[in-house]
């Protein structure tokens, strides 16, 4: 009786089949595993620039309108601390912000703004406006008939040039001047005057390269903040373009 088994040809014919079935899984598993990773590292550049673009979207959009300072590769403004509407009585001017909660000594360190129509250039700040009031000098006034909180800056009118015609100020401050630069491809943001600039892209890989500018307001249109930014990644790039308008107005 002959015992039945493979034969060595059969057995090298079955080795090297399975071999080559063993390859082209493994094929499949290494694109598969090739298209996951490219996808979360599409997925990645696409947060991290949403999330950059986004931050200064909303920043630039309720800064102190019209003072911006930009010189392609940086974009400089102010953010409103607070804001309401003045009057000018006699040589003061008197001021009402709509905070109740709103206290001399809270707001002695900042500056108010009325009709900013000056624009900046780099390296000045607050005190290079012409209307821009520091508050170190002012005073509470008590008025049960408004609400709000009222205060006055004292002999302070006729160093006002060109008021603004629906009497509306801003009350913002050196120390809270916001900065977003373009510097060594990455995009990072600074605020006060410490200057200290923190990445907003936290991977080594993303580049970023562009320019961020500002259009001062004209009577067709209010201040358009010009964003025109490229990430790239491993070769790849997605670029974005917005136009951001800055919705307060003198």
């Amino acid at each position: 009786m002959f015992a039945r088994g493979f034969t060595l040809i059969e057995m090298v014919i079955t080795m090297i089949v399975g071999s080559l079935l063993v390859l082209g899984i493994t094929g499949f598993i290494e694109l598969g595993s090739k298209g996951f990773a490219q996808g979360v590292d599409r997925q990645r550049i696409q947060t991290q620039a949403r999330f950059a673009i986004e931050k200064l979207t909303r920043e630039a959009r309720h800064a102190v309108p019209n003072i911006f300072v930009s010189d392609g590769n940086c974009l400089s403004f102010f953010p409103i601390i607070e804001s309401g509407f003045y009057a000018v009585s006699g040589s003061d001017i008197n001021f009402i912000v709509g905070d109740t909660t709103a206290s001399v000594s809270r707001l002695r360190d900042q500056q108010l703004v009325i009709n900013p129509t000056q624009l900046l250039r780099p390296g000045e700040d607050l005190n290079s406006l012409d209307n821009s009031f520091p508050l170190s000098s002012i005073e509470e006034v008590s008025d049960i008939a408004i609400s709000g909180a009222t205060f006055v800056i004292p002999a302070q009118a006729t160093n006002l040039l060109g008021g603004s015609v629906a009497n509306r100020h801003y009350i913002t401050a050196n120390e809270r001047r916001v900065s977003y630069c373009i510097t060594a491809q990455r995009i990072t943001r600074a605020e006060g005057l410490s200057g200290l600039a923190l990445p907003l892209t936290d991977a080594a890989d993303v580049l970023v390269d562009g320019m961020i500018s500002y259009t001062p307001a004209s009577v067709q249109h209010t201040g358009v903040v010009h964003i025109d930014l490229t990430f790239s990644q491993n070769g790849e790039s997605t670029h974005f373009r917005q136009d951001v308008q800055v919705l307060n107005v003198p």
